[in-house]
């Protein structure tokens, strides 16, 4: 009996961290919310704005993130930078490595769920540089 009601017991439990694991993935982003990392598969465009601000593009209608860097980063805008993946996420633990000049490093501030209006306004910063 008591070996039931412990198994019971942990099956709820279970049951219950996975609807709120599915509740919050289910979630819509909120603007202004940061995050560590984002997954690779949703991203669908990285455009560089300035040599401090890239743009990720996501996966479905109207769905966008600010990636804020440290600090400027040189060469950024020109030659573009490359992201070594470990697990399949874009987190902010991560380095981006300038293509040129070889060798510079940027390391990411944060990652900042913005709206459309915002993306809009970031891609014409960048069409201007």
């Amino acid at each position: 009996m008591r070996t039931m009601t412990i198994r019971l017991l942990s099956a709820t439990a279970l049951a219950a961290s996975l609807a709120v694991s599915a509740t919050a993935q289910a979630a819509p982003d909120r603007v202004g919310e940061t995050q560590m990392c984002v997954p690779m598969s949703k991203i669908d465009e990285t455009p560089i704005i300035d040599n401090k601000t890239i743009l990720l593009k996501m996966r479905g209608r109207g769905n966008y993130k600010r990636i804020d860097l440290m600090g400027p980063c040189s060469g950024l805008t020109f030659s573009g930078y490359v992201h070594v993946v470990h697990v399949n996420q874009f987190c902010t633990s991560d380095p981006l490595r300038v293509l040129e000049p070889v060798g510079a490093v940027c390391m990411i501030d944060k990652i900042v769920n913005i709206d459309e209006a915002e993306a809009k306004e970031l891609l014409l910063r960048g069409r201007r540089r």
